[in-house]
């Protein structure tokens, strides 16, 4: 019996996985719609009584023609509430259509911290609850009630009007921003941004003008790190070619052999998960150079650029990623670790497709370069990511 001589290659017959789709389309979603929101801002004016104490030491400080001043300060706790005491509903028309709306009162209070001064100097302080109602329009269709809606005072201001009245009585001016917003769970299919309030204008009387609410802002985004952008497109592959003529070396020779590359570049549009593998089988043919098989993984893939031409051929689509990665030699084992760029072309249906690879070590020298024009078409594909950039936003 005579031995079989030389190595074994499977049979080139693999067939790319069609790469997975990421692209934009109809989602359900979960979350709290917002049915309305409003921000308002009032000034109330409230008489508050002097403490039984506090009284006696502002009468004395009057009699001895001392003058009385007053000041208000918001305690840090507890802090302002805000809670709905009634809804009812009304049918009233806007910009000519008939509304059901919600009217719903809201009692606002706070606890203050009253200070007495007699020529300047402290005389006493107490803490006061000031309260008051104000009803407002909202979009409430039923069954929301009180349990959807949610009260903020984002910013409140206290002001005592003048000197003690008559039976020991205070004016206290109070200046409230109220953000209001009705919420619901739903289930959505959404193209989302950032949206405003509206003004209370149902109506609603205007903002003391020495007095300004806080802007509603909102944190900006961290796009350098979250949400990482899409690729534009995605490549898969299977190939296995034989008979390829390559340069590999310093200097450059020629070498035949096969070539086979595994790779999955953006599966499902995502340029974190791309991977590939590419081995050179080498047939020996002339044995010049020895044996030159080896493997190449990369340890760092970067997100694809998209081309749709290339110098050398023309073609349909592509697309060329590079980085880093590390290329063993199956003969001695050796490892070194080389920067690479990968270039991946279809050239239309049914064509041949091509893959370039080429390898570069520390100095900047080409050690391997690999150009293959004959892959078969069914071995090689590339797509396009649909992306937010590719959407056209029409308005009515």
């Amino acid at each position: 019996m005579k031995p079989i001589m030389g190595r074994q290659l499977p049979t080139p017959t693999p067939t790319a996985t069609p790469p997975i789709p990421n692209n934009l389309q109809e989602e359900c979603i979960r979350v709290n719609k917002v049915y309305d929101w409003v921000v308002l801002a009032n000034s109330y004016r409230n008489k508050i009584a002097l403490p039984d104490d506090c009284q006696a030491l502002v009468d004395a400080a009057i009699r001895a023609g001392q003058d009385i001043t007053l000041s208000c300060v918001e305690p840090v706790t507890p802090g302002p509430t805000c809670r709905v005491v009634s809804i009812r509903r009304e049918n009233i028309t806007v910009n000519g259509t008939t509304v059901r709306v919600g009217v719903v009162r809201f009692v606002f209070g706070a606890t203050v911290l009253v200070r007495v001064f007699a020529d300047g100097t402290p005389l006493c302080e107490f803490t006061t609850t000031v309260q008051f109602d104000q009803e407002v329009v909202l979009c409430l269709p039923e069954p929301l009630d009180e349990d959807n809606i949610l009260c903020r005072i984002s910013a409140f201001e206290c002001s005592p009007t003048g000197t003690v009245l008559l039976g020991g009585m205070v004016q206290l001016d109070v200046i409230v921003c109220v953000e209001i917003q009705v919420e619901a769970e739903v289930k959505l299919e959404v193209l989302a941004k950032f949206c405003a309030p509206r003004p209370n204008n149902i109506p609603i009387p205007s903002p003391t003008p020495s007095f300004r609410c806080p802007p509603i802002t909102f944190p900006p985004q961290c796009p350098p790190i979250f949400p990482v952008r899409n690729c534009d497109c995605q490549a898969s592959v299977n190939a296995l070619v034989p008979n390829v003529s390559i340069s590999i070396g310093i200097p450059l020779a020629v070498a035949v052999g096969t070539i086979q590359l595994i790779a999955d570049i953006c599966p499902s549009c995502d340029p974190s998960s791309s991977s590939f593998t590419f081995n050179f089988f080498d047939a020996l043919l002339p044995d010049v150079l020895g044996d030159q098989s080896f493997s190449f993984s990369p340890t760092t893939i970067s997100s694809p650029t998209c081309i749709s031409v290339l110098p050398i051929l023309p073609i349909v689509t592509g697309l060329v990623v590079t980085g880093t990665g590390v290329r063993t030699f199956t003969a001695t084992g050796a490892q070194e670790t080389l920067t690479y760029s990968l270039t991946l072309a279809e050239t239309g249906i049914g064509l041949p497709d091509v893959i370039i690879l080429t390898l570069t070590d520390s100095a900047g020298v080409l050690v391997f370069s690999g150009t293959i024009t004959v892959v078969p078409d069914e071995q090689l594909l590339v797509a396009d990511c649909i992306t937010f950039g590719d959407i056209v936003i029409t308005t009515p």
